[in-house]
């Protein structure tokens, strides 16, 4: 009886402390707001923000100062750019987290146990980089798929008599997203006063993909020595048009062994979460000494497979 009141009220925090998150990452800045207030009620006594609000402010300031220039920091940045999301690598962070002891609280809930505590703590941690993952990478797809597309937007722009960077708002104009986006925040950029070349390099940065880097070399190229950048462009479209025919029909024949790779990986790690969370004192047998060498070599030997597997199935066209 007493194990179900705690269970249930660690869990009724835990969902306070995810809602709680949610609202002070989806609200309006205090300090913004205090901003507004001073143009637009000139005169009136200043909103100060509100005591509880500042300490969180501070913390996540020193989170911010403590993550800058960390390479794990850079990559998380990096991946939510890719993923359009609209967070800071602190803000991600804490929604992990609070995922993270959602999913701890809910694992013991149903588990009793430390060890379902952990395995439901791992799976929460998990969610968030999964789905940033999976929207990263089928956003990726999705603007190599638009690139033969823009090539033909800017060719036809360039070859009636515009610029580049009209031909670059027109692509940003006239496709959906993710090209859209894409190319409308380098035209953004351009305008707060970077270079071409710097723009499309941070595009390049963002898209990660060969077919782009061609793109912008040739483009760079032809802006500093000259030439016919539409018949440039022409042919490297033909080449990336391709390029996608050979990899659709790679990726056909290697579905099998791909997907086969995906399954055998997280099956294991799929059913020892369950079994943690279904019967935890069970599954401790395996984590004391000496069987605890029995799941390490098994995780070692699960990542060694998986790599190799995907250097077996990967194709370079």
């Amino acid at each position: 009886m007493d194990s179900a009141l705690i269970a249930g009220a660690a869990s009724a925090l835990s969902i306070l402390v995810v809602f709680r998150g949610i609202h002070l990452v989806a609200g309006p800045s205090p300090t913004i707001a205090a901003r507004l207030q001073t143009y637009a009620a000139t005169g009136s006594r200043k909103q100060q923000p509100s005591e509880g609000q500042r300490p969180l402010q501070r913390l996540m300031a020193a989170l911010d100062r403590a993550l800058a220039g960390q390479q794990i920091a850079r990559r998380i940045a990096l991946s939510l750019a890719q993923s359009n999301l609209r967070l800071t690598v602190t803000e991600f962070l804490a929604s992990m987290l609070a995922m993270g002891l959602a999913g701890g609280v809910l694992g013991y809930a149903l588990g009793g146990h430390a060890l379902s505590f952990a395995a439901g703590l791992l799976l929460g941690l998990a969610i968030p980089w999964l789905l940033l993952e999976r929207r990263r990478r089928r956003r990726l797809a999705a603007f190599q798929g638009q690139l033969v597309d823009v090539l033909v937007l800017m060719v036809g722009s360039l070859r009636s008599g515009h610029g580049l960077l009209n031909a670059l708002e027109l692509a940003s104009r006239e496709l959906g997203p993710p090209a859209s986006e894409e190319f409308a925040r380098v035209v953004r950029e351009i305008g707060f006063g970077l270079s071409q070349s710097e723009a499309l390099g941070n595009l390049v940065r963002r898209m990660e993909t060969d077919d782009l880097q061609l793109m912008v070399t040739a483009i760079n190229i032809s802006h500093e020595v000259g030439g016919n950048l539409s018949d440039i462009l022409e042919k490297i479209a033909e080449t990336i048009r391709e390029r996608i025919r050979l990899n659709g029909e790679v990726r056909v024949l290697t579905t099998q062994q791909r997907l086969t790779s995906y399954l055998l990986v997280a099956l294991p790690i799929f059913l020892g979460i369950v079994l943690s969370i279904m019967s935890p004192r069970y599954m401790m047998g395996m984590f004391r000494p000496p069987w605890v060498i029995i799941p390490i070599v098994a995780l070692l030997l699960e990542v060694v497979g998986f790599v190799l597997a995907q250097r077996l199935t990967r194709i370079e066209v």
